[in-house]
């Protein structure tokens, strides 16, 4: 049995609770630092879904990070934590929200290093992992925004159209590869990317997506999703055009 003490880490956002939790949780694709500290790298995609915590590489493959534990929205959220090793072998990551006037204070603790070989060193590890995501979830938590988007993200519209392998006549949507394309939304949903998606009525078989990309140098992870996360282009049944936006304005969320 190792002796090797929980990792804990404390930091104030500047948000409430309820909003603090979300970030976290609903919104982590956002802020997660994929390039550097996943099991895919660049382009992946992370999420909580189905009482998990899942990773997506481009080429749709999964690898499961975690299950949740204890979830108390505002209060607290807990979870194995396996991220490239056996599920059976999982630490533990605790994250805690308690409000302190116009703030919250988020602590996460992160026990169980007994599973690993060399504990000490796999904390040590971790205390150099931790603050990084710790660091970029609070750049994105808060303030709490107003009219002007805070700068550090990238936004992209993708105009669909018809591929090279689609039917004719533009009945693309009756198509059984088209859920690829509604699988692909699905994942950038959940990741916290997508913005807006749907069909342009005056252009049978075309349409839009919107998406938001936290980082304001994110076009090539764009890019990667867009032409290799979704199956429906990679198929030909949809063909993409990627076009950065530079947004100057929107309404209050």
């Amino acid at each position: 049995m190792s002796d090797v003490s929980p990792l804990r880490r404390e930091i104030v956002v500047d948000t409430d609770p309820e909003t603090a939790f979300v970030v976290f949780t609903a919104q982590i694709g956002r802020s997660w630092p994929v390039a550097d500290l996943s099991v895919y790298g660049a382009g992946a995609t992370v999420a909580f879904t189905g009482g998990q915590i899942v990773e997506r590489a481009p080429d749709g493959a999964t690898a499961i990070w975690g299950t949740v534990t204890r979830w108390e929205p505002a209060e607290a959220v807990g979870f194995t934590w396996h991220p490239g090793r056996p599920a059976d072998q999982p630490t533990h990551v605790e994250v805690t929200f308690t409000p302190i006037g116009a703030q919250t204070r988020v602590v996460l603790e992160h026990s169980g290093w007994q599973v690993y070989d060399d504990p000490a060193a796999a904390r040590a590890e971790y205390e150099h992992g931790w603050p990084e995501v710790l660091d970029q979830y609070r750049d994105h938590a808060g303030p709490p925004g107003g009219n002007d988007e805070p700068p550090g993200h990238t936004w992209v519209a993708l105009l669909h159209r018809p591929g090279p392998d689609a039917p004719p006549n533009g009945t693309v949507f009756d198509d059984p590869r088209f859920a690829e394309h509604v699988a692909f939304l699905q994942r950038m949903q959940e990741a916290g990317y997508l913005v807006a998606a749907g069909p342009l009525t005056d252009n049978p078989g075309h349409g839009m997506t919107i998406l938001r990309l936290r980082g304001a140098d994110q076009l090539v992870q764009a890019t990667q999703l867009a032409t290799q996360e979704d199956k429906s282009v990679a198929a030909g049944l949809l063909a993409v055009t990627i076009r950065p936006w530079n947004v100057m304005m929107q309404a209050n969320p």
